[in-house]
C-alpha cells in the first residue's frame, strides 16, 4: 500500500524552502509515494508540480486574518483527515504553525522543517513576540523538525535536538552541463531583494573592483522589496551600466553558467540553492560564512570556493579581485566545486527524507 505523504507549502513562487519542498515532492510521487501538495498562499507559481502529486490550492472568501487563520487550519486538518495521510511534512516557521495545529490529537506522523536562523525573528514578521512564544509552544509537539545545518540544530534545547535531523538541500537534476570556455567577465548574484541578502555590500565591494577591472559587469538576478534602494545606491556609485537587475528568471543556470564569478553576500542563510548550483557548474564562487553555517559546510575556503566574513566589503572587494587576476586559482575552484553534484544529488537528499518519512 502506497504511503500517503502531505506537504504543506507557503507557495509555488520563487522561494528556496519552496523549490526545495516541489523537488521532493516530485520525487516522492514518482518514486511511489501517494503525494498531497496543500499551498497555503495563492501567488503566481515559478514552480511546477509533476502530473502524479495531488496539488491544492487552497482560497479565501475574504481577507480577514482571524478568518485565513481558521480556513488554513480547518482546511488542513480535513484534507489530512479525508485523505487518512500517513505523514504531514511543512516547512517555514509559519507554516509549520499551522501545520502542527492542524494535526493536534490526529495522530498522524508530523515532521516540520526550519528553514531560517533560529535566534532571528524574520525580518517580514510584524508579531516577533508571537513568533517566539509559538515557536515554543507549537514545536515540540511535532514527531521531527528537520535542519539544514548543524549550528541550526544546536539553537534548540536538547530534548529537540534529539529527534531532529541535518538534511541539505538537493542540487537540481536539470543543471546545464559545466561550461568549458572562457567565462564572461561577469559577476553574478541571484536572490530576493531583501535586508539579509546584503546586496549593498555586494554592490559597494564591486563598485572598488569595477575601479581596477573596469571591463567586469555585475548581474543580480531576483525581485523584491528592496530593488528601488538598491538602484539608488547603483546611482549614487555612477555604476549605472555596470550593474544590471534584470529581475527572476527560471532558467538562472542556463544564464548564469558562463559568470566570471558567483556571489552570496548574505548576512544569514541556510543553504543557498544557487550557491550549491553554482558551485555545482564550477563558476567560481565567493560566500559570506553567515549563520545558519550553510555556507561553511558546503565551501572548503580556498579549495572549491571563498568563504568571507559577514559583512566584509574589503574581503569580499579582495576576493573578486583575487579570482579575476590569478586565472590558476580560479580554474582550480572551478575543478573542485563541481564536486558538489555528487555529494548534494537530489537522488541521496531525497534518500534522507524517505529514511525518516
Amino acid at each position: 500500500m502506497k504511503k500517503k505523504i502531505v506537504f504543506v507549502n507557503a507557495s509555488l513562487t520563487d522561494g528556496g524552502s519552496e523549490r526545495v519542498m516541489s523537488t521532493l515532492a516530485n520525487y516522492l510521487a514518482d518514486k511511489g509515494f501517494d503525494v498531497t501538495m496543500i499551498v497555503v498562499r495563492n501567488r503566481e507559481r515559478t514552480y511546477k508540480l509533476n502530473s502524479n502529486v495531488t496539488d491544492v490550492q487552497l482560497t479565501y472568501k475574504n481577507n480577514n486574518k482571524f478568518y485565513i487563520l481558521y480556513k488554513r487550519i480547518y482546511e488542513i486538518r480535513k484534507i489530512v483527515k479525508q485523505l487518512n495521510a500517513d505523514t504531514i511534512i511543512s516547512f517555514m516557521t509559519d507554516i509549520n504553525f499551522f501545520t502542527i495545529l492542524s494535526c493536534i490529537n490526529l495522530k498522524k506522523r508530523v515532521i516540520i522543517s526550519e528553514r531560517a536562523h533560529p535566534l532571528l525573528i524574520n525580518v517580514d514578521e510584524k508579531k516577533p513576540l508571537y513568533i517566539r512564544i509559538f515557536r515554543k509552544i507549537l514545536y515540540p509537539l511535532a514527531d521531527s523538525i528537520v535542519f539544514q545545518t548543524k549550528f541550526a540544530k544546536s539553537c534548540y534545547s536538547l530534548k529537540m535536538q534529539r529527534k531532529s535531523f541535518i538534511i541539505p538541500n538537493p542540487i537540481s537534476p536539470n543543471l546545464p552541463n559545466v561550461y568549458e570556455g572562457l567565462r564572461k567577465k561577469v559577476i553574478v548574484a541571484a536572490g530576493r531583494f531583501s535586508e539579509e541578502k546584503n546586496f549593498e555590500m555586494l554592490i559597494t565591494a564591486f563598485s572598488e573592483v569595477s575601479q581596477i577591472h573596469k571591463d567586469y559587469k555585475l548581474i543580480i538576478y531576483g525581485r523584491g522589496h528592496m530593488l528601488r534602494e538598491l538602484k539608488l545606491l547603483r546611482k549614487k556609485l555612477k555604476l549605472e551600466e555596470k550593474v544590471k537587475f534584470p529581475g527572476y528568471v527560471e532558467n538562472l543556470m542556463e544564464c548564469i553558467k558562463d559568470a566570471s564569478i558567483y556571489v552570496s553576500s548574505s548576512d544569514f542563510e541556510g543553504i543557498s540553492n544557487s550557491m550549491l548550483e553554482a558551485l555545482a557548474m564550477g563558476i567560481p564562487s565567493i560566500c559570506t560564512d553567515c549563520p545558519v553555517g550553510g555556507a561553511a559546510m558546503v565551501i572548503e575556503n580556498n579549495k572549491n570556493g571563498i568563504l568571507i566574513p559577514v559583512g566584509d566589503v574589503k574581503a569580499l572587494r579582495d576576493a573578486m579581485l583575487k579570482i579575476i587576476e590569478d586565472k590558476e586559482f580560479a580554474k582550480l575552484l572551478s575543478v573542485e566545486a563541481v564536486r558538489v553534484r555528487e555529494k548534494y544529488d537530489v537522488s541521496k537528499i531525497c534518500k534522507k527524507w524517505i529514511d525518516i518519512i
